[in-house]
């Protein structure tokens, strides 16, 4: 077709009716002032939807998407491995063992194959006989260094000069934070794959020319595996594939540690692609808070505005909790003595079931019994994951999610935190009352964290360590009753229900959340102490501790060279908490160095940010007080004040005296 009927059909279909869709259900799909969607008409080079520009031109982790560009590299290069390559789930790769994201393996694979999966071995591999400027060209090659020229003050993004054997294993599978790149840079590396090598200019600020890619063939490669990726791969759960689209997915740890950025970059239709897109869940639970929503505007840009799955209605006072996630299932055996399971919707003749994934569905063992939702009534589920095993209270449901089994429990939210209170305390009835409300307003405070990928809070610390019955205790069952329904409110009545944090040990001051989080909640700074007595946490094994590591151990961990003083505090909150540091020379925030450190070498090495660091022959000796975050209730502390005679009222208003006891807002 001639470029200029190209250029007349596009403009017709880019009309303001479709840029206001757009705009309007990005809104609906990624409401977080933080998330952000474009998408750009490949036949002009026009941006029909730009949600959320101050996010699309800032630099982040790009994750696994950099695969695409290392896939790239290797088949330019001709450095691919020989053969097949096994992927068993963990293997030792430049002097480390690593992981993949699949515990369990991918088994044999080749690069197309191991792109479509994402698997992380392979792409651990791949980076160590790559060379470091070969990777580096081809992420050049892709445009990610420099602005698009799409939209004003968009950041060029950070690139190495060189990368070590370390980084080149970790840029390759996407596991580094040394590159980062906008959302507008991942939308052009979409449309240079959609395009064969080449795309139009993504957008007229400042003229930029866009990327061409050399290499038509390797480019072939990338594009099949993203075909299948959408098909068999890591979004078959979504409708890419019957939009006849490809993708790719990213996860991306965040500075903080604990967070995920998720990525989805896509186009459609695959033989002639007419749009690409990209998708950013900032600070989420992963890729698939980013790939739905990304698919269904790829979905209503080619016209296809059918509806879609219905999303919980949560009955008052109740909760959808993810659970063992992290465990990745792909077989899961699930029982109930709550009644029947249904497949989607229909009942079965079952009070139990093996279910394994099988073409994005739940093959429960016969052709009649294969569905997109197993459901099993409550009250007596329980869960087998191989060697675990799971007892819930409530109903749950099971679905394929980003290649693995999604395990949602639906509960009360005082059976929650039945389970909840237990694991989090080991205390006495007034400092277990204490923490039910901390607890209970935690919980309902935050159950819109997941909002985007259909469920409230997960099972992990990153919101409450939760173990459904396992942690259950008849003393916890009754601070759990007597503090039905109570939550800690703003001084205010209107105010919304904020969250209420707790830590184990603050070493002797709490801190904020604005100065540890940057959050906006009102919080309070409390000297953690009666009178002239000591810190109240003083019987934890965590008030005093020490680290100590080498100066080239800490540097690795770190991804910095060993060159200068290996730790300074820059600036401390008035609890004592460092909020900037200085490490070898480069500048990070106190949670970011938290993180880097408690990645590499565990997170119960650094306890805490209320630290201090001297060197001495080559090690970096770290000393400190508490464990934690050091924000809201001390635990150690409010079992010392039950102790001292506090009831749990008293103990709540010690730690957040700006809150009142009171109930939850309709």
């Amino acid at each position: 077709m001639p470029l200029g009927l190209l250029l007349v059909l596009a403009v017709a279909g880019s009309t303001p009716e479709l840029r206001t869709r757009l705009a309007e259900r990005a809104e609906t799909l990624l409401p977080g002032e933080d998330d952000a969607a474009a998408v750009m008409d490949l036949a002009t080079g026009e941006l029909v939807l730009a949600h959320h520009p101050a996010i699309l031109t800032r630099a982040f982790p790009p994750g696994s998407v950099l695969k695409l560009a290392s896939a790239y590299a290797a088949l330019d290069s001709h450095r691919l491995p020989e053969g097949p390559q096994r992927c068993t789930g963990r293997a030792e790769i430049g002097g480390r063992e690593r992981t993949c994201w699949l515990r369990s393996g991918h088994g044999r694979l080749e690069l197309t194959r191991a792109l479509a999966l994402s698997c992380n071995l392979y792409f651990h591999a791949l980076g160590d006989v790559l060379e470091g400027e070969t990777l580096l060209r081809a992420l050049r090659d892709f445009g990610l260094g420099r602005t698009t020229g799409a939209l004003p003050g968009e950041e060029s993004g950070v690139l190495p000069q060189a990368l070590s054997r370390e980084d080149r294993i970790r840029v390759a599978a996407g596991d580094s934070e040394r590159v980062q790149v906008t959302p507008l840079q991942l939308l052009q590396m979409a449309a240079v794959v959609a395009g064969r090598g080449q795309t139009r200019s993504l957008g007229e600020v400042g003229g930029r020319q866009a990327p061409r890619l050399a290499n038509v063939a390797a480019v072939e490669v990338l594009r099949e595996a993203m075909r299948q990726a959408a098909e068999s791969g890591t979004l078959e759960a979504t409708r890419l594939g019957r939009l006849e689209g490809a993708g790719k997915t990213g996860t991306a740890r965040w500075e903080k540690g604990w967070h995920t950025h998720g990525w989805f970059i896509g186009f459609a239709p695959f033989r002639a692609p007419r749009f690409a897109v990209v998708a950013f869940a900032r600070e989420g639970r992963g890729a698939h808070q980013a790939a739905q929503p990304g698919t269904e505007l790829l979905s209503l840009a080619l016209g296809d505005d059918a509806p879609k799955t219905t999303p919980w209605e949560r009955p008052p006072g109740h909760l959808r909790v993810r659970v063992l996630e992290k465990l990745r299932p792909v077989r899961a055996t699930v029982t109930t003595s709550g009644g029947r399971l249904r497949c989607d919707g229909k009942t079965l003749d079952l009070t139990g079931a093996t279910a394994e994934i099988d073409q994005g569905l739940l093959d429960l063992g016969r052709p009649d019994r294969r569905c997109h939702e197993l459901y099993a009534p409550g009250e007596g589920v329980v869960v087998r994951l191989g060697a675990t095993t799971r007892r819930y209270r409530g109903a749950l449901r099971a679905t394929v999610m980003d290649g693995q089994i999604a395990l949602f429990n639906e509960l009360s939210v005082e059976e929650y935190l039945r389970g909840v209170v237990g694991s989090e305390l080991a205390g006495k009835p007034e400092a277990l009352k204490a923490q039910a409300v901390v607890s209970r307003t935690y919980a309902l405070a935050g159950r819109n964290r997941h909002e985007k990928a259909g469920y409230d809070v997960c099972d992990l610390t990153h919101c409450q360590l939760y173990r459904g019955r396992q942690d259950e205790r008849a003393d916890v069952d009754k601070a759990v009753e007597a503090t039905r329904g109570k939550v800690l409110r703003g001084r205010n009545a209107g105010e919304p229900l904020a969250p209420a944090y707790f830590h184990s040990s603050c070493g002797g001051a709490t801190s904020t959340a604005a100065s540890v989080f940057g959050s906006s909640e009102s919080s309070s700074e409390v000297e953690d102490r009666l009178g002239t007595s000591g810190p109240l946490c003083s019987a934890s094994p965590h008030h005093r501790w020490h680290f100590e590591v080498s100066r080239q151990e800490l540097a690795r961990a770190l991804g910095i060279p060993a060159e200068g003083p290996a730790f300074e505090v820059l600036r401390k909150d008035s609890g004592g908490r460092a909020l900037e540091v200085r490490t070898f020379g480069v500048p990070l925030s106190g949670e970011a160095f938290h993180a880097r450190v408690g990645r590499a070498l565990g997170y119960q090495t650094l306890k805490s940010l209320s630290v201090s660091a001297r060197e001495a022959g080559g090690k970096v000796r770290f000393e400190g007080r508490g464990l934690g975050h050091g924000v809201g209730m001390c635990q150690y502390g409010a079992t010392e004040l039950e102790r001292r005679g506090y009831k749990y009222e008293k103990i709540l208003k010690h730690y957040f005296p700006e809150r009142t006891l009171g109930e939850p807002p309709p």
